[in-house]
């Protein structure tokens, strides 16, 4: 699958996505308002229905008409409380019993308080608190207790009514409204219960949903993980067919000499081919352990032998020991010690692997003659060990996969440098083996330095 299809798939599905959760959020959102719509439409009904029957029991038990107004008679003070004019007496025995009839007919199955205005004392008196869960009420304690008051006659309901002592709510009373005198107060503290209950579904909608975005996600993930892994396979098996390909046609070669019965009667040329033999399986075998080796290090099988060693003297033994492997000059490596010498503890063989595979990479990736600085530093309890170089550099989007298994930067189709990719990932390992760091900076004006942090 190319790169632009996978673009192209990506960008569609990110829409699709977001298309599907800007539809979800308006659904949610005009369910919510629907709600919203049906509990205010439903309380309000309640509640005039309430205050009508009030108004109609007042004018039977005492032979008057009041200046009730049915089509403005319900106020919502907040989203939670409304007050209901009834410009007559209230009785508050009858008044508990209408609106628990009226609420449960027409569903409101919440909890709820109320309280009714004394203009004597400019509060809301008379407390009551119903609980739909448990089905109970909290009476004032001056209120009286009659489970049904169509049990009682007019005349006792009415004189019930007239002797009741006003009697302050136990909790911060409900806030009076001051354009009426007659009317009574309702106070739903749980109204979100009633949004739950009829949102059950949307969030069921909305939890499966969000598992396909996280299933989406992963999706993706996934996606640019395997492209990923099939480009470094890739470009692995690239280098391994170019470091195999030219060893393998150079013993081949030496072989059909060597075969040829009259090579013997050219004993230098003999020794030259001999001689290019062995050193081209050496140079196979090196690449092979490589492999082997960070495959060792992959598994987590490596044990550290750490020694206590002298820095100095350890790095000055190392390059020596690197020059000598390299043909040529090596006048291109100089190294600058600590004043006092220090002894840390490391295992010697992967230390001086790591110190050979970052002179390694110092050599290959230089254009020009090579200039390498090896310096020891020591600030408070940390030692800091750099190579500096003069080579091609690395680009700063590139300076945390250069560790990476198999990676080299991208050069196209040109394989000028040997490799697998295998030795700064090797290197990055064994550093974090030792429990160290590693840090990698431009050196200007041309060139990187790479920058091992040894602590106390």
């Amino acid at each position: 699958m190319g790169r632009n299809t996978i673009r192209v798939i990506v960008i569609l599905a990110t829409f699709s996505v977001l298309g599907i959760l800007i539809i979800q959020f308006f659904f949610l959102k005009n369910t919510v308002d629907m709600n919203e719509r049906k509990f205010h439409e439903s309380t309000t009904q309640a509640l005039k229905n309430v205050a009508q029957s009030l108004v109609d029991y007042a004018t039977k038990t005492q032979g008057y008409h009041s200046n009730y107004d049915p089509y403005n008679s319900v106020d919502q003070i907040s989203n939670n409380y409304y007050v209901v004019n009834v410009n007559d007496v209230i009785n508050p025995t009858l008044l508990e019993h209408l609106l628990l009839v009226e609420f449960k007919r027409l569903n409101i199955d919440l909890d709820f308080e109320y309280a009714i205005y004394d203009c004597e004392t400019n509060q809301m008196m008379y407390g009551i608190s119903y609980s739909a869960d448990k089905d109970s009420i909290v009476r004032s304690p001056y209120i009286p207790t009659d489970p049904d008051p169509l049990a009682l006659t007019d005349e006792e309901i009415f004189e019930n009514h007239y002797a009741l002592k006003p009697a302050k709510i136990s909790r911060p009373a409900l806030p009076t409204c001051d354009k009426y005198t007659y009317y009574f107060g309702v106070y739903f503290p749980n109204r979100s219960q009633y949004y739950s209950s009829h949102v059950q579904a949307w969030y069921m909608v909305n939890g499966f949903l969000i598992i396909v975005i996280l299933f989406f996600g992963y999706t993706l993930y996934i996606i640019f993980r395997q492209r990923q892994l099939s480009e470094i396979q890739k470009n692995f098996i690239n280098n391994l067919t170019h470091e195999f390909k030219t060893p393998i046609a150079a013993i081949r070669l030496s072989a059909r000499v060597l075969e040829d019965p009259k090579i013997i009667n050219h004993p230098k040329r003999l020794t030259d081919y001999a001689r290019i033999v062995g050193e081209q399986t050496d140079r196979l075998t090196l690449q092979v352990e490589k492999v082997l080796q960070m495959a060792s290090v992959e598994k987590d099988i490596i044990q550290l032998d750490k020694q206590e060693i002298w820095l100095n003297e350890f790095i000055e033994k190392t390059i020596r020991e690197f020059k000598g492997s390299q043909e040529g000059d090596t006048d291109f490596i100089h190294f600058k010690q600590l004043q006092n010498d220090i002894l840390i503890k490391a295992d010697p063989l992967h230390f001086s692997n790591i110190v050979f595979n970052i002179l390694d990479n110092a050599v290959k990736y230089c254009q020009d003659t090579p200039n390498i600085m090896v310096s020891l530093t020591k600030e408070k309890h940390t030692t800091y060990l750099k190579f500096a170089d003069n080579g091609i550099g690395i680009p700063k989007e590139y300076r945390k996969k250069i560790f990476g298994r198999f990676f080299r930067i991208p050069t196209g189709d040109i394989h000028d440098v040997k490799g697998f990719g295998l030795g700064l990932d090797y290197v990055r390992k064994m550093v974090e083996f030792h429990h160290w760091k590693i840090d990698v900076q431009d050196n200007s004006p041309k060139g990187t330095i790479f920058t091992i942090i040894i602590p106390k």
